[in-house]
C-alpha cells in the first residue's frame, strides 16, 4: 500500500519537556508520508514544553491551554479540527517503531468492521506492556488484577481476563480496549461515539472509548506487526497521589457508566468497594497503579 496523508497524531503533553522533542522527532522520523498533521495539546505546562514544540516544530499544530483540562478533554479539542480518516493518539514518551503506523493504517483499510486497532508496545527493556491489549475492568477481571492473582495464575482465562496473559503477546487478536498510549482509530469511529468522555480526568478514557466502539458493533484489534516503545512512569514523580487517586476514580466511574446495566446492584457494589480498599492499600504504601501510564504520559495535572 502506497503511502498517503491520511493520519491525524495528537499527543497531549504535561511537564513533558523531555520527551516530547524525541517523541515528535521519531514520529516524522518513522510516519511523515502518512500524516496529514500533528497535533500537540499542552495542558499548561511549567516547563516550557509549548514552548519548545512552537520553536522547534513549525509543522505540529499547538494548542497550549491555559490551564489543565484533562487527557480526554484535550484529545477532544484536536480532533473536533483534525483532518485525517485516522486519529493516532500517542504518549509524549513513546517511541513510534519504523513501520508502526503503516501497520495500523494497512490493517484498518483491510479490515473494515474495526474501528481501532494498536501496537504492541514494549518497555525500554523490551519488555511487553500487558495494558495495551485489555479485557474490560468487569467485577471478575478487577477482582484478578487487583488482588494479583491473574499474576499467580497467568494462565487462569476467569482471574487473568483483564491484562490476558495466556495470550502470545505476538497474536493478532481481537481485544476489548486497547492503551491510549498508542492507538489508531477511525475519526468517523471516533465522532460518532462522542470522542472521549471527559468525565475522565486522566485514566479510563481509553477503555470507555473502546467500550463505546464495541457497543456499535464495531471491532478492536491488536495488531504485534506495529511496535512502539513506551517509557511509562518515567514522571510518575510529578503528582503520584493525583494519579493514584484518579486510576481508582476512574475506575469506579467505569463501572458506573457502563457496567451498571449489566452486572446486578449487590455486584457492583462490592466490586466498588474493592476498589476503594485496594486504592486505601496504595495510598497507604504508596505504591502506584501497577502497569498503568504516569501521570506525565496522561497529562496530569
Amino acid at each position: 500500500m502506497s503511502p498517503e496523508p491520511c493520519v491525524s497524531a495528537i499527543v497531549v503533553t504535561y511537564e513533558s519537556r523531555d520527551f516530547i522533542r524525541g517523541c515528535l522527532d521519531g514520529l516524522y522520523r518513522a510516519s511523515a508520508e502518512w500524516l496529514a498533521e500533528c497535533w500537540v495539546v499542552d495542558n499548561a505546562s511549567r516547563d516550557d514544553t509549548a514552548d519548545l514544540v512552537h520553536d522547534n516544530f513549525l509543522q505540529v499544530r499547538l494548542i497550549a491551554n491555559r490551564e489543565n483540562t484533562g487527557f480526554g478533554r484535550a484529545v477532544n479539542a484536536a480532533a473536533r479540527q483534525a483532518t485525517g480518516e485516522f486519529l493516532l493518539l500517542l504518549n509524549p514518551d513513546t517511541a513510534v517503531g519504523p513501520r508502526a503506523v503503516a501497520e495500523l493504517v494497512a490493517f484498518l483499510r483491510h479490515r473494515i468492521q474495526a474501528a481501532a486497532c494498536g501496537p504492541k508496545v514494549t518497555g525500554p527493556d523490551g519488555g511487553f506492556r500487558h495494558d495495551c491489549r485489555r479485557g474490560f475492568p468487569t467485577p471478575v477481571n478487577a477482582v484478578g488484577y487487583f488482588t494479583g492473582l491473574d499474576r499467580v495464575f497467568p494462565h487462569s482465562r476467569r482471574l487473568g481476563g483483564y491484562h490476558r496473559r495466556w495470550l502470545s503477546p505476538d497474536v493478532e487478536v481481537t481485544t476489548d480496549c486497547l492503551s491510549g498510549s498508542c492507538l489508531l482509530v477511525r475519526r468517523s469511529a471516533f465522532e460518532s461515539v462522542g470522542g472521549f468522555d471527559e468525565d475522565y480526568f486522566l485514566f479510563g478514557e481509553d477503555i470507555d472509548l473502546c467500550w463505546k466502539l464495541r457497543q456499535t458493533g464495531s471491532e478492536i484489534w491488536f495488531v504485534p506487526a506495529a511496535r512502539v516503545m513506551h517509557t511509562k512512569g518515567a514522571s510518575m514523580r510529578l503528582a503520584p497521589s493525583l494519579a493514584r487517586r484518579e486510576f481508582y476514580r476512574s475506575m469506579r466511574l467505569f463501572m458506573d457508566k457502563r457496567l451498571r446495566p449489566c452486572y446486578p446492584r449487590a455486584i457492583l457494589s462490592v466490586a466498588k468497594m474493592g476498589v476503594r480498599l485496594a486504592e486505601r492499600l496504595s495510598d497507604r504504601y504508596r505504591h502506584a497503579p501497577a502497569g498503568e501510564a504516569s501521570a506525565t504520559d496522561r497529562g496530569a495535572k
